[in-house]
C-alpha cells in the first residue's frame, strides 16, 4: 500500500523488464490527489543480485510486499525467486529527496 508522507504518497512497485527479471520503483502520488503521479524513479531502485532473488521458482524477481518506518529508516518488505521474503531498507528522507528530484 502507498505511505503517506509529506510529500506525498509514496509508492514502491515492480515492473518486468524484456529480460523477464522483475525490478523495484519508486513514485510519489500527490496528497490530495492521490490519481496523480509528480515523481517517479527514472531507474530501477532496487533489482535481484542475491542467490536467493536471482534463483527459485521464478528466476530474478524481487515484487514489493509491505513496509514500515521506524525511527526514520525504511524498510521494505520483499519477496525474492518467488521463494523467500527479505528486507531492504533506506532512510526515509533520502528515498524521498531521490525522488523528489525527480519530477513527472
Amino acid at each position: 500500500p502507498p505511505l503517506k508522507t509529506a510529500a506525498g504518497w509514496l509508492q514502491i512497485y515492480h515492473g518486468v523488464g524484456a529480460d523477464k527479471r522483475y525490478r523495484l520503483g519508486a513514485l510519489l502520488l500527490e496528497r490530495e490527489n492521490p490519481g496523480r503521479v509528480t515523481h517517479r524513479t527514472r531507474v530501477p531502485i532496487y533489482e535481484p543480485q542475491a542467490p536467493y532473488e536471482a534463483r527459485g521458482i521464478y528466476n530474478g524477481v524481487c515484487f514489493p510486499c509491505g513496509h514500515a518506518v521506524i525511527d526514520g529508516t525504511y524498510f521494505l518488505y520483499y519477496g525474492a525467486g518467488d521463494v523467500s521474503c527479505a528486507v531492504a531498507t533506506a532512510k526515509l528522507d533520502d528515498l524521498l529527496a531521490c525522488l523528489l528530484a525527480q519530477p513527472c
